[in-house]
Order: C-alpha cells, then sequence, then structure tokens
C-alpha cells in the first residue's frame, strides 16, 4: 500500500475522487429524475447533490497536502463506507431495487481500497520523525508546569503521577480528565501530586482543567512534545486511532457520557500515557495502547 500510494498517486486519488464528487452532485441537482423513479424523493436527491459538490471541493483543497488535511479523506471514507452499508442493508431489505443506485453505489464501493491507501500516505507523512528525541532526564529539571514547578521539585517532594493526554478535542482526552478528577482523593491517598502533559498552550490548559477541578492542577504546555517524545509516547497506527472499538467507544464517551469533541490542537494521532516520577526517576509507565484506552487508577502498583 505504501509502494502504490505515493505523494503524486494519493494527489491524484483525490482529484479523480473530487472529479466524480462533482458530476455526482451535479448530475443529482440538476438531473435527478434521471437517478430515481419518485418524485417526491427529488429535493432529498438535491441536497445530497449539494453534499457531493462540497466534499468535491474539499477534497480538491485536501490534495494540495494530504498530511495535513486527512480529516477530509477520513469523512470522505466514512462516506463511502455508510453509503455502501446503507445500500446493501436496503437492498437486502427490499427497500431497493438491485439496479436502483446502483452506479453511486459501485463508486463508493471501489473507493474505499483508494481512500484507505492516501490515508496510509497521510499517516506516514504524518509521523515522520526529523530529530531525534531528548532524553527525559535532561528535561526534567527544566520543563515547569502552570504553577512554575519543575517536575524534579515535585517528585523530590512525593511521588508525581504524570498524566499524557492527547489533544484537547478529542472525547477520549475529556473522558479521561473527567475520569481522574472523579479519583482525586485516592490518588491523594496514595501520596501522588497529580500532573498533566498536553499539546495546548497554557492558558487554554488553565480553562480546560477548571472544566473538571475546582481548583488549579499542575499541567505542562508541550506543542512540541518533548516529554512525548523523550519518554518514547507514539504516534497511533490507523486502527489504533480509527478502528472499530474507537468508533464505538467514541460514540459512547462523545453521545453518551457527553464529553463530545471540539477542536484538535496538536497532533491529532498522538497516545497518551500514565507514569509514575519519584526523585526524578520514573518507577512506572503504562503507554496507552489506542486512542480509547481509558487509565484504571488500581492499574498502579502499590507505591
Amino acid at each position: 500500500m505504501e509502494n502504490i500510494f505515493s505523494p503524486n498517486v494519493s494527489r491524484n486519488t483525490l482529484k479523480i475522487g473530487a472529479l466524480i464528487n462533482l458530476v455526482w452532485g451535479l448530475l443529482c441537482i440538476f438531473f435527478p429524475q434521471a437517478l430515481l423513479t419518485t418524485s417526491s424523493s427529488y429535493p432529498h436527491l438535491v441536497l445530497l447533490g449539494l453534499f457531493y459538490c462540497a466534499l468535491a471541493v474539499a477534497l480538491i483543497f485536501s490534495s494540495l497536502d494530504i498530511a495535513r488535511h486527512w480529516l477530509v479523506i477520513l469523512l470522505s471514507f466514512a462516506v463511502s463506507f455508510f453509503a455502501s452499508a446503507v445500500y446493501l442493508f436496503l437492498t437486502l431489505k427490499g427497500s431497493f431495487t438491485p439496479g436502483n443506485g446502483l452506479p453511486l453505489f459501485a463508486y463508493h464501493f471501489l473507493m474505499l481500497v483508494p481512500y484507505i491507501g492516501v490515508l496510509n500516505r497521510a499517516y506516514l507523512e504524518n509521523t515522520h520523525e526529523e530529530s531525534a528525541p531528548k532524553k527525559f532526564h535532561d528535561l526534567v529539571n527544566v520543563v515547569r508546569t502552570s504553577q512554575n514547578k519543575t517536575l524534579l521539585e515535585l517528585s523530590l517532594d512525593q511521588n508525581v503521577l504524570l498524566v499524557f493526554v492527547r489533544h484537547f478535542g478529542c472525547t477520549f482526552c475529556r473522558e479521561t480528565v473527567s475520569e481522574i478528577a472523579k479519583i482525586e482523593e485516592a490518588i491523594v491517598g496514595k501520596k501522588l501530586t497529580l500532573v498533566y502533559v498536553h499539546m495546548s498552550d497554557i492558558g487554554h490548559g488553565e480553562e480546560f482543567f477548571l472544566q473538571y477541578y475546582n481548583h488549579p492542577v499542575h499541567h505542562i504546555s508541550d506543542p512540541a512534545k518533548r516529554l512525548y517524545h523523550s519518554l518514547n509516547l507514539k504516534r497511533g497506527s490507523l486502527m489504533q486511532i480509527f478502528g472499530p472499538m474507537t468508533w464505538i467507544r467514541g460514540l459512547y464517551a462523545g453521545l453518551i457520557k457527553g464529553h463530545g469533541i471540539g477542536q484538535i490542537e496538536g497532533d491529532s494521532l498522538q497516545l497518551g500515557g500514565v507514569f509514575v516520577l519519584s526523585k526524578g526517576q520514573i518507577i512506572f509507565e503504562q503507554k496507552f495502547p489506542k486512542a480509547s484506552y481509558l487509565f484504571q487508577i488500581n492499574t498502579l502498583p502499590e507505591l
């Protein structure tokens, strides 16, 4: 997949997808009667046409920088995936005749693999590391929290629970902070000082954590991901970030638990983790295996 979908092939794939979306959009808007036999569905088809035209424009812009605009490509893949699934479901149910909408279904089905290839290319470009990371012991006495304390100073007083979160717009980041806030007494009981590490600026961090705590908490702004890199916290693979369980957990955390989603700030592919720091040394680590992983305090050893 990596060799086939070179940067040029990926860009051309998106341009072809944009052209086909544009054609379908114009057909839906100006010639709906050619696609459906029931006139009652024409208004809905016109709205669908407008959506396809908008998606075509988005794909053109995405082709200019696939690494940066990977979310649009993911949306296009999701549209093709769900359109194919809905068509098959309705056909098997008897609501559609096999030929009704077959060309559109064929397009969406055939585009699934190309979109996966382009997403893989975007992932490879996003995960390219340009320089070797600094060692954690070189940063522990330099990096300061929002309360102007170094990690070394805090860990000399008592052990530090260092929580690396994903970007603040991620529903799993919000869920993690919310759940940890609920067990604050248990963390204090373990004689741990809680410190969050995130990729947003310090001011936004203050606003974000005050949504979950009624007092200031230690947090570190790390947009360059120096601490993430120093502890070898990886960026997730496509399966770790967008796997089936991530979608299911995302719906549960975002809708049912009410954490929602927000704007991406920082690296959307970055995975999180939890570390315990004692006198400047890491004595426990738990690197999250996927974006949807939820930290449990009972996984911490007796310290």
